[in-house]
């Protein structure tokens, strides 16, 4: 893995082959490797290693980029020379601004930990072995087993003439597992930055919990019903489709228009961003030297703000936030048992898929459920049920929740809980 003084060495000597009026450079790489199986047997391992330069040349208004993967000198000179040949032949961009100083860095986010050594020295034998165990106690069940198993190391630094460097490192692992029955599927995943808190032989068991659970799946007529989404679920539909651009949204372009402070979902509803949390730590700056905002985009159901780029702020007198870099929606002390002991009447929801927009200026989506949809009844699940389809308003089913669990990591940028939605839409059966 590069060192942070091999990175912040290159960068120098890409900063120091341009001659532009202001240069910018981006080192980022890594060590990845993923190990898949089908059917409880092991069927691809691959790794990759990698580290690429992006320099780009601004030259007044106009500007370009070049990236190269060799970082000998030459190598870096003729990149520097060719992002500056091709922001002289680039017209002028009106919505340019020069990269941030060195006092950016000052607005970081306090120290974020990311790495842990374990998970950069895990070994592919150790994987496969989580993944012979696994497997071995599905064939015992009946079940077959499917999914991925993967991690590395990575690394980002930032450099630019007016004097910013920054670099950060981080590690992380993910698993998810498909369970398959003669006529039913379950799924789970968990990911973190350090491996040994994924328990792969946990995740397995959880993927066939749900294969295992209700007997035959049965039909159930569409409708709207109040439904308990999973993180997963969660994680597919909220909050990605709750945080819009801002230049976009002030040209009637999204949902947003003219909600700014205003409330777009219910109250028990905060959508945030923080790269310092512990339960969710991702890089503190943006790749070009901008701070990773630390801030709510929803706050107790208000839109708080919008992602704002430096030309949009400096326009409308905003403050810049840049995309986030990880995004957490607040959880409760609920768990998932206590909210379906709860429930007298409903569904509860594994995960979706195929999620696709049906109308922006709603953010009405349609998607369908999978891997493991059950009936509720008195509290308790009752059967599985046969998949359907759902066509819902992301901020209307927001402002129709009743219930949140505890939050989890459903991907490695995003800390989403369990939610509780009454009335959730579902237009018809499916049978995917």
């Amino acid at each position: 893995m590069t060192s942070e003084a091999h990175a912040l060495d290159v960068m120098d000597r890409a900063l120091g082959a341009a001659l532009a009026d202001d240069v910018s450079a981006i080192l980022r790489g890594g060590s990845l490797w993923a190990l898949r199986f089908a059917d409880n047997a092991i069927t691809q391992n691959s790794s990759a290693n990698d580290t690429t330069l992006e320099i780009e040349c601004a030259l007044g208004a106009r500007h370009a980029a070049v990236s190269t993967n060799r970082l000998d000198g030459e190598s870096i000179r003729t990149a520097a020379k060719r992002a500056e040949d091709a922001a002289q032949a680039s017209p002028p961009d009106p919505e340019y601004v020069p990269p941030p100083s060195q006092e950016e860095t000052t607005k970081y986010s306090r120290p974020v930990s990311a790495w842990h050594d374990r998970t950069a020295a895990t070994q592919p034998d150790e994987i496969a072995e989580a993944v012979r165990r696994t497997s071995a106690a599905a064939g015992s069940r009946r079940l077959r087993l499917s999914g991925a198993f993967a991690g590395g190391e990575r690394f980002i630094a930032v450099a630019n003439s007016r004097g910013l460097h920054a670099w950060h490192r981080s590690t992380e692992a993910e698993i998810h597992i498909t369970a398959l029955g003669t006529d039913s599927s379950g799924w789970a995943q968990r990911c973190a930055n350090d491996i040994d808190e994924l328990k792969p032989d946990s995740v397995a068991d959880e993927a066939m919990r749900i294969a295992e659970t209700g007997g035959a799946p049965e039909e159930l007529p569409p409708g709207r019903y109040t439904v308990i989404l999973r993180p997963a679920a969660v994680e597919e539909m909220v909050p990605y489709h709750m945080i819009c651009d801002a230049k976009a949204t002030d040209e009637g372009r999204t949902f947003l228009r003219g909600k700014l402070g205003q409330k777009v979902c219910g109250e028990k509803i905060t959508i945030r961003s923080d790269p310092a949390d512990p339960r969710c730590p991702s890089d503190p700056f943006l790749t070009d030297g901008l701070a990773a905002p630390v801030l709510p985009w929803v706050d107790r159901g208000v839109l708080a703000n919008m992602v704002t780029s430096q030309y949009w702020a400096r326009k409308q007198g905003r403050r810049t936030t840049g995309w986030p870099t990880n995004v957490i929606i607040d959880g409760a002390d609920r768990t998932l048992d206590q909210m379906i002991a709860s429930t007298d009447n409903g569904l509860l929801v594994t995960r979706f898929w195929y999620i696709r927009v049906v109308d922006p200026m709603r953010c009405l989506l349609t998607g369908m459920t999978r891997d493991g949809l059950f009936r509720i009844e008195g509290g308790r699940i009752t059967g599985r049920l046969k998949h359907l389809r759902f066509n819902e308003s992301v901020p209307e089913a927001l402002g129709r929740v009743e219930d949140i669990g505890r939050a989890e990591r459903a991907t490695i940028g995003a800390l989403v809980p369990t939610l509780k939605i009454r009335d959730f839409r579902f237009t018809s059966g499916t049978k995917f």
